[in-house]
């Protein structure tokens, strides 16, 4: 009496768990099986034998179940739950492999197009992660008096403009745009709001949707409910690749907004839920774009090498 998940499915479509397992043996036994049949079984016996030819054991109890057909389709929860737990971790496990390897590789690209790995470490230890030509003009010192040039209107509509043609962000190029104007017309908060949602979008396109490596694990996570990469675990990831500690930087780190100062210093968690209300400055919106502009450069590596290697 083995029962395939697809088996499962369709008798877990009944109300009642009486009715599930007659719903389970009629699919087993096939249609000629009638209620008349189905009353004439010695029920408990029926799904003991069930339990033992599915190897439910670890899963069958009858603590918190009002009988045997509920104790019986509650184990099939279980057991199925637990076989999609399995295949997810496995996939998981070979899939953050393959990808810490690819962005491993990206990393060491960006350290020799930056050209010091000493101002990067500096830089990113200063909360600020920012693409190679950035690390580029940096002289020491405070990170915004190098880097405010790049809030000119004409670079910003260059770096901006760009962003059309790539595959991962054309599509969001009318909001990119917009968070732009927002910048233009001073509308600094809302800028900087847009910005914190766009970079996690970006992420999410370029470590999940249209990583080649990502196969089945999007199918998994929507089976599991789950969202697998987050900005922080990215940032985690690239910045052990980068000092060795997956420090989370403190711009997205987690944290308690009792204890929040709101001083002016640039948080995702205390903007995002309203917490933070001093944080429109130019010099915030500078270090999340060049943020975004650093996940541009690196999704951009990570598609090249998928493609070529």
């Amino acid at each position: 009496m083995k029962v395939t998940e697809e088996i499962f499915k369709k008798a877990e479509k009944e109300g009642s768990a009486r009715e599930f397992l007659f719903a389970l043996l009629k699919e087993i036994k096939g249609g000629n099986f009638s209620r008349k049949d189905f009353k004439a079984l010695n029920h408990e016996e029926i799904v003991l034998k069930i339990v033992k030819e599915n190897d439910l054991e670890p899963y069958f109890s009858l603590s918190g179940s009002k009988n045997i057909y509920n104790a019986l389709r509650k184990a099939f929860r279980s057991y199925f739950r637990a076989k999609v737990q399995k295949e997810w971790t496995h996939k998981i496990e070979n899939w953050r492999k393959e990808l810490e390897a690819l962005l491993s590789r990206a990393i060491a690209d960006y350290l020799v197009e930056a050209g010091s790995i000493s101002k990067v470490r500096q830089l990113v230890t200063s909360g600020w992660i920012v693409p190679p030509y950035a690390v580029k003009v940096y002289g020491g010192g405070k990170p915004f008096d190098s880097f405010k040039g790049f809030l000119k209107k004409s670079y910003l509509r260059e770096r901006f403009n760009s962003y059309k043609y790539l595959d991962f962000l054309g599509f969001r190029y009318r909001i990119l745009e917009e968070i732009l104007q927002a910048f233009f017309y001073g509308f600094l908060e809302l800028s900087i709001y847009g910005l914190f949602v766009q970079i996690e979008g970006v992420v999410w396109e370029i470590f999940v949707k249209n990583n080649p490596l990502e196969s089945n694990i999007e199918s998994l996570i929507r089976k599991r409910n789950r969202k697998f990469i987050t900005i922080q675990y990215a940032l985690k990831l690239i910045i052990e690749n980068i000092t060795g500690d997956g420090k989370v930087p403190q711009v997205f780190d987690w944290v308690k907004f009792v204890d929040f100062e709101d001083d002016g210093r640039l948080n995702r968690n205390a903007v995002m839920h309203g917490i933070s209300v001093k944080f429109g400055s130019k010099e915030n919106f500078l270090r999340l774009f060049l943020l975004f502009d650093f996940l541009v450069y690196i999704g951009s590596r990570l598609q090249k090498t998928c493609c070529t290697k």
